[in-house]
């Protein structure tokens, strides 16, 4: 049961918890939207498209800022306690600093949790709807799929380059495709210009083409090579309609389903004949298992790395707390990322590659801890050296035990003046 301390405590971190969060899903929010911004401003999509795009998206923006506003939230809640002398009051009192952590560690619990369900619950179905949207979108606009100057892969067997286009016209300029729907028989297409539009009925892509040439060569004899020129043709991709549609009960992929999902999806893969040649896709599968867990518990490694943290630097601000938080979310994102491709090629367990950033980050969020509970020997970072070698005071928790009671006794006699 909470104590009147414990609820004071936890208070202090609310605020920079919803605060933080709120900001940073909006950094994440207009990161999405100039990367989107060529792809779909200007594109002939409705408002209301545009919007829809835009919260289904917020689901990962919300499972990755969680567990950043915990750490931000440690840095300046209990940066702001130790700048205000009230941690130095705390342990004159008797108060440790594994007991002032306790009540933030059950919240960062409560917090993990939601987490786990966010993930489990919501957001693998926002994940197949944003799906479903983006095909639709490329549906109605395939011109969304191809971006000027970079190498378009979505369309199965083909790669198309485009150097312009006209947001007005929609007219493609300076068009090159390297088709591969025949291995034996390579195929490159430029054209001055074209037009691309999607077919329903055919399910697939049609690209008029003005002004071009065909390039053929065969695989096996490479002198065999035909050059024919056009002035206007029509090329059609293979049937994507696999791959561009928008309808309930159609495949999902890894990120597209919860926990019991992918436990299906694993024992369905094992209990075949040949397992071993699904071992790629059970990894991918386990990792995606393994990652819900992983990023829900680090609410609670975030808490044991900022508490310590936020309890030396003893200004709890936003521009000190925030770049810090930014530090250790990317080293913790950096080994997420970097352990879940080794287990997708089978180089590292699942399991292993997806807990090794919390294990690695909480066991120096306990050392941290450890060495914040001994008074006569406390880690110091290089600018509270300096301060300290100069005479300057720069964190009251390295005061002796005498320090500590006589500041404590001077406050409570200012206070007692103050009352009478």
């Amino acid at each position: 049961m909470f104590t009147t301390l414990d609820r004071y405590i936890v208070r202090e971190h609310i605020a920079p918890f919803f605060i933080s969060n709120a900001l940073i899903m909006f950094i994440f929010t207009l990161n999405l939207a100039l990367q989107m911004l060529g792809r779909i401003v200007g594109k002939g999509l409705e408002p209301m498209l545009i919007a829809e795009f835009f919260w289904l998206n917020l689901a990962w923006i919300l499972t990755l800022s969680v567990p950043m506003s915990v750490l931000v939230a440690c840095l300046m809640g209990f940066g702001r306690l130790a700048g205000d002398h009230e941690i130095v009051a705390m342990k004159a009192a008797g108060i440790g600093i594994t007991r002032m952590i306790r009540p933030v560690l059950i919240a960062g619990v409560l917090v993990g949790a939601f987490s786990l369900y966010f993930q489990d619950q919501i957001l693998p179905d926002m994940n197949y709807r944003n799906k479903l949207l983006t095909t639709s979108i490329k549906r109605k606009q395939p011109n969304v799929v191809i971006r000027e100057g970079t190498f378009t892969r979505e369309i199965p067997k083909q790669t198309l380059l485009v150097r312009e286009i006209d947001p007005e016209t929609e007219l493609l300029t300076d068009v090159t495709i390297f088709d591969e729907s025949n291995p034996n028989q390579p195929t490159t297409i430029l054209a001055e210009t074209g037009k691309m539009s999607y077919v329903d009925s055919l399910g697939m892509f049609l690209l008029k083409l003005y002004e071009g040439e065909i390039h053929q060569t065969e695989r096996n004899d490479p002198e065999e090579y035909q050059i024919m020129q056009f002035g206007e043709a029509l090329f059609r991709t293979e049937d994507t309609d696999q791959l561009l549609q928008r309808r309930e009960g159609g495949y999902r992929g890894d990120r597209e389903l919860g926990l019991a999902a992918l436990t299906e999806r694993v024992n369905e893969l094992r209990a075949r004949t040949e397992p071993d040649r699904y071992e790629r896709q059970i990894n991918r599968y386990l990792v995606e298992y393994h990652k819900k867990w992983s990023i829900s518990f680090a609410a609670i490694i975030f808490v044991l790395i900022g508490a310590p943290l936020g309890i030396k630097l003893t200004h709890g601000g936003l521009g000190v707390s925030g770049p810090l938080s930014v530090v250790f979310f990317l080293l913790y994102w950096t080994f997420l990322i970097g352990g879940e491709d080794m287990a997708d090629r089978g180089l590292l367990a699942p399991w292993l590659s997806m807990w090794a950033p919390n294990f690695l980050l909480g066991a120096l969020g306990w050392f941290m801890i450890y060495l914040e509970t001994r008074t006569h020997k406390t880690y110091r970072f290089p600018w509270q050296k300096k301060r300290e070698e100069d005479g300057v005071p720069d964190s009251w928790s390295s005061l002796s035990g005498e320090q500590i009671d006589q500041m404590a006794a001077e406050e409570q006699a200012r206070q007692q003046n103050e009352d009478s």
